[in-house]
């Protein structure tokens, strides 16, 4: 008699474990929202202030020829070993890549997933860590890609049957060899990279929709009603949570993290237009911008707005209205420079390098926002058909002390650092780009249209 609840008890344990091809519990989303019974932080510096920019009719657009009058002094050329987040770093910024700059196709993988239709075209979210790729699938399947082995090593599915239809968007980062996965349907979980093993989920309620960042045991992260959490890396516990303002208006643009580790800033920029600066350890505000105009009572008025980037203090944002400098520490705005930008600035010790709605390659003067120079991107491409089949210039990146353009179609146009001359253009990509352009241990990563992994050296 005592042996048959024993079965039943061992009958229980094993069918509720984990289910190999999928690796995680197959009742794992079906997990109740988390309740707001946390920490909350409050917000002690009282109202924002607003930063009013008065938008110009014609903003920045003018070839200048440079002011260098000697060598651009930039940063040393740093080498990725592991792509642990979006944009390789927590200040989203990094100011000269390490390369080989062989541009040799060294392999392409197969097809490593698929595409609802209007996925085809946005850009996935891309990690690697230890040589390998992670990422995930139409259906929202993470996967790891072995670079040596050049194949799949693991498949893992988090979604019932119920959410097969949903168009799944998820954001990475990983930590001490645990990947963390937050996505558009309000799910946290955390998933042991070497056990291939759950660590713990959490069903927030509200699709997240930010960028992840990590320092010591928290993880930041914000959903689409632009509320930041800090959570408990080893449960998914909240740590505390704060309300900012939320927009009705919904676009492409997704409210942004950067971290400052030396001053403990969290800057969190939200779909309202606000700046928040977060001491994250003292659980409180240093200080809000808001910079949607005060005179507007409704919200019609899009704001819209690059990754925020950060270093030596410096702290960029750049707006669909223009692009601005500010102190972290004090607010304290150093300039603003008028000019409408279509992807993230970088920024040097020296120099801000800006990518303009204009087709214009712009660098200023960190310190004063002074344009040293600006060239237009195709000025000296002398086939107007080269230009069209170029397209949408997507990425661009410092490699080697070299200014690198990645366009959707697929291009490279490499410009010098000095006067903004181009030096190179070529076409390394047939199927173009719908990545985010990686580099890794010396090489080049991306992927293309058709969700191939292509390596250059």
């Amino acid at each position: 008699m005592i042996r048959f609840p024993l079965i039943f008890v061992i009958v229980i344990i094993t069918s509720c474990s984990l289910d190999n091809k999928t690796g995680i519990w197959q009742d794992i989303s079906d997990l109740p929202a988390e309740k707001k019974n946390t920490k909350l932080i409050e917000d002690r510096n009282g109202e924002s202030r607003y930063e009013d920019i008065i938008f110009k009719n014609n903003p920045y657009n003018q070839e200048k020829e440079s002011l260098i009058t000697t060598n651009a002094k930039s940063d040393i050329s740093v080498k990725i070993l592991n792509w642990h987040e979006e944009y390789a770093l927590p200040t989203n910024n990094v100011s000269n890549f390490s390369y080989d700059e062989n541009k040799i196709l060294l392999s392409k993988s197969p097809k490593l997933s698929k595409f609802f239709t209007s996925e085809k075209n946005s850009n996935k979210n891309i990690i690697f860590h230890n040589n390998k790729l992670i990422s995930y699938d139409h259906k929202g399947r993470i996967f790891i890609y072995d670079l040596e082995l050049k194949k799949k090593i693991f498949e893992f599915n988090f979604y019932k049957k119920k959410f097969k239809k949903i168009q799944k968007k998820i954001r990475l980062i990983v930590n001490n060899d645990t990947l963390y996965a937050a996505d558009n349907l309000g799910y946290l979980y955390a998933l042991n990279l070497k056990s291939k093993s759950i660590v713990w989920a959490k069903n927030y309620g509200i699709p997240f929709r930010s960028n992840l960042k990590f320092s010591g045991n928290q993880i930041f992260l914000a959903n689409q009603d632009n509320t930041i959490y800090s959570i408990n890396k080893k449960n998914g516990e909240k740590n505390w949570q704060f309300a900012t303002s939320t927009t009705y208006i919904k676009s492409d643009f997704r409210n942004n993290f950067v971290l400052d580790k030396i001053n403990n800033s969290l800057f969190f920029l939200n779909t309202s237009g606000e700046l928040y600066s977060i001491n994250y350890l003292k659980q409180k505000v240093n200080w809000v911008l808001n910079f949607k105009s005060r005179s507007l009572t409704e919200d019609t008025n899009l704001f819209l707005s690059q990754p925020l980037i950060i270093k030596n203090n410096n702290l960029i944002i750049s707006t669909n209205k223009a692009v601005l400098s500010y102190d972290s520490i004090t607010s304290r705005r150093n300039w603003i420079f008028h000019v409408q930008t279509i992807i993230k600035p970088i920024i040097t010790s020296n120099y801000i390098y800006l990518v303009t709605k204009q087709d214009l390659l712009i660098c200023l003067n960190n310190s004063t926002g002074k344009v040293l120079w600006s060239k237009n991107i195709y000025s000296l491409v002398q086939d107007r058909k080269v230009i069209k089949k170029i397209g949408n210039l997507y990425d661009f990146k410092i490699v080697n002390n070299k200014i690198n353009i990645y366009s959707k179609n697929g291009y490279l146009l490499s410009f010098n650092l000095d006067n903004g001359n181009l030096n190179y253009l070529n076409r390394i990509s047939k199927n173009g780009i719908s990545s985010e352009i990686v580099f890794l241990n010396d090489n080049m990563l991306f992927f293309d249209s058709d969700n191939r992994l292509l390596k250059f050296n």
